[in-house]
């Protein structure tokens, strides 16, 4: 299934402006997340890092997007944000080195459960044709849930994208209906994606109904 990258300034301001998001906001929401991670050593427990990054990123969405129509979700322990009028959901999420690279499709760096393969399969058939054995629903409340996609690591550049996930393998994501690009971290095409399992205590998991 083709994706839709959208990665030209103008197209990104537009895109983010439908869903009632936008760019200036979600970079700042990445900025806490990485410096409050900055402020990790080696000797916070494993997978801590990257648990912050979440927790962060979520609370700094809350703190911007309440004020704006949006409201907290916490359904399935996540660290949400839903928009009512737009039946939209956005739920951070740590990525592998791809966040932001239009030429190659990232995924999350740390596997997900049944929750995540639900919401994938809700969202493809919300607005994508040619998904077998699919319940013709969005989700039991009616929300397209979107991954704000952060990757930031000591080493490597940061990338970000807000990202409808539409396919899952039963660990990773595997497709996006539509990716909007915020940070271009790396956009070397010849480097693998990296799936490390070192996030012990991330809950982000997001539903995938089948028939």
């Amino acid at each position: 299934m083709a994706e839709t990258v959208v990665w030209q300034p103008l197209d990104i301001d537009n895109a983010l402006q439908d869903l009632g998001l936008d760019r200036e906001r979600l970079l700042d929401v990445v900025n806490y997340a990485a410096l409050e991670r900055s402020l990790c050593t080696e000797n916070d427990a494993i997978g801590f890092a990257n648990h912050l990054v979440y927790d962060k990123a979520g609370r700094r969405l809350r703190e911007l997007y309440l004020p704006r129509k949006w409201v907290k979700d916490d359904s399935n322990n996540q660290s949400a944000i839903k928009n009512p009028e737009r039946r939209i959901r956005v739920v951070p999420c740590n990525f592998n080195e791809f966040a932001g690279n239009r030429l190659v499709t990232p995924t999350n760096k740390s596997p997900k459960g049944e929750v995540s393969r639900k919401k994938s399969i809700c969202n493809a058939t919300a607005w994508l044709p040619g998904i077998p054995d699919v319940d013709p629903e969005t989700d039991k409340d009616g929300y397209l849930t979107w991954l704000l996609g952060i990757y930031i690591d000591e080493t490597n550049p940061t990338g970000a994208e807000l990202s409808l996930p539409v396919a899952f393998d039963g660990n990773y994501f595997t497709s996006f209906g539509r990716r909007i690009l915020l940070i271009s971290g790396g956009e070397d095409g010849a480097r693998k994606g990296v799936r490390e399992g070192d996030d012990a205590v991330e809950v982000v998991d997001i539903a995938v109904r089948r028939k």
